[in-house]
């Protein structure tokens, strides 16, 4: 976890506690930023993806949502795309339903209606 905080702290130039979209491409533009995203399994072609993963859509990154970002997809690849499906069905679903969906449930609900949804449409 320290780890994860020594790299938002790195990539918060103007120490607002939220990450912009330009403070958080420039991460991946820097040598040193690269290497820490590159420990993560992260590369630059993926910085707008994660970006936009992180992001709950205000178009700024902040702490919580960055530590249980990164945190819900360490481990292998596979954890990444599961988080990657479930933030872009969540996503569907606001636009299907409007996000009240969410305001109303716990994560772990929102979660089991995600899982069920996705085996509806597998069904």
């Amino acid at each position: 976890m320290e780890h994860l905080n020594t790299l938002f702290n790195g990539m918060d130039r103007d120490g607002s506690g939220t990450l912009s979209w330009d403070e958080f491409k420039e991460s991946f533009a820097e040598e040193q930023m690269r290497k820490r995203w590159h420990l993560l399994d992260f590369q630059p072609d993926d910085c707008k993806e994660l970006f936009n993963l992180l992001d709950d859509g205000d178009g700024e990154i902040e702490t919580s949502e960055f530590f249980d970002g990164l945190s819900r997809m360490k481990g292998v690849a596979q954890a990444k795309d599961v988080f990657r499906l479930q933030k872009t069905l969540n996503k569907f679903i606001d636009s299907a339903i409007g996000p009240q969906w969410r305001s109303a449930s716990t994560p772990k609900a929102t979660q089991e209606f995600s899982v069920s949804v996705v085996e509806t449409v597998h069904s």
